[in-house]
């Protein structure tokens, strides 16, 4: 991933500490200035490589080994890069177990690291990753989030996702789409139509658990809106339901699966809306049957 926003809102703030800027207009002045000075000096060749430089080393490394000595790099010169510590505790790591236990430190410290800035859950909660330096925390509870998941603790993973979108209500880590999935999972549509409200967005993310959920419960009537409303949403939901139905549909689906990116309101987006929450829906054999007819 790219750290470019996040590099230049820490060369500024190292570069502007201690500095009196209260006034809006030398406040411009001096951002003015430093941006300048800034890119002229990414923009020379030969400039030292950074911590950023080494993390994004790491992250593109070709093997294991590779990517911890960059990732130890990246520390030494800058030891509050959390995502660094994420990259070692993944490759050290020798069990789903002790992976957990590692990337627990790493939150702990990252909440640490927050405070000694004069950031906190009470006095920002909502406004999370609309801070930058609350970002490479708010990255290790949904990593955090994600490994509950795929380890089956999905009670837990729940408490987890309700509290970053606590921390975060803009959701810019769209986590709101998994944890529909888990009110789906459990049948309480109490607090999935709740979600639903909030955010009030048609999306295949948030309306195929919906329509799982009323299928589940044996609610045509209900299964059958929201399933209109997915077709007003998105006309490409027949074309990503007939790869499912198509055994030779799943070398497209793995492809499409693993993809980093996809456009709204496609086929793109419904494979990545099914697969991403595959405990939803694989234990229901007749779902996607009956999906694809209703379509």
């Amino acid at each position: 991933m790219s750290y470019g926003t996040e590099r230049f809102f820490k060369e500024l703030a190292k570069a502007t500490e201690g500095e009196n800027l209260n006034d809006q207009e030398a406040m411009q002045e001096r951002m003015d200035k430093f941006t300048k000075e800034y890119f002229e000096t990414m923009d020379k060749k030969d400039r030292p490589l950074d911590a950023f430089d080494y993390l994004e080393m790491a992250e593109d490394a070709a093997n294991g080994k590779e990517a911890i000595r960059y990732a130890k790099k990246a520390l030494e010169l800058d030891s509050y890069l959390l995502d660094a510590e994420l990259i070692i505790a993944e490759e050290k790591s020798y069990s789903a177990e002790e992976f957990e236990k590692q990337l627990k430190a790493i939150i702990k410290k990252g909440e640490t690291q927050l405070l000694e800035q004069g950031i906190s859950k009470e006095e920002n909660e909502g406004d999370f990753y609309g801070l930058h330096e609350t970002r490479p925390y708010m990255r290790m509870r949904k990593e955090y989030a994600d490994l509950l998941i795929s380890q089956g603790k999905f009670r837990l993973s729940i408490s987890e996702i309700e509290d970053i979108i606590r921390l975060n209500e803009s959701d810019n880590l769209g986590m709101r789409y998994m944890l529909m999935a888990l009110y789906s999972f459990f049948e309480d549509e109490e607090k999935a139509l709740a979600l639903y409200k909030k955010y009030e967005e048609d999306s295949a993310f948030m309306l195929l658990p919906l329509i799982a959920l009323y299928y589940k419960k044996e609610d045509d009537k209900q299964m059958r809106m929201y399933i209109r409303k997915l077709k007003r949403s998105n006309p490409d939901v027949l074309k990503a339901l007939k790869l499912f139905m198509d055994e030779d549909g799943r070398e497209e689906i793995e492809d499409i699966a693993y993809s980093t990116t996809y456009r709204p309101a496609s086929m793109e987006e419904v494979v990545l809306a099914l697969t991403q929450s595959a405990f939803l829906y694989v234990p229901m054999n007749d779902f996607m049957d009956k999906l694809y007819r209703e379509f």
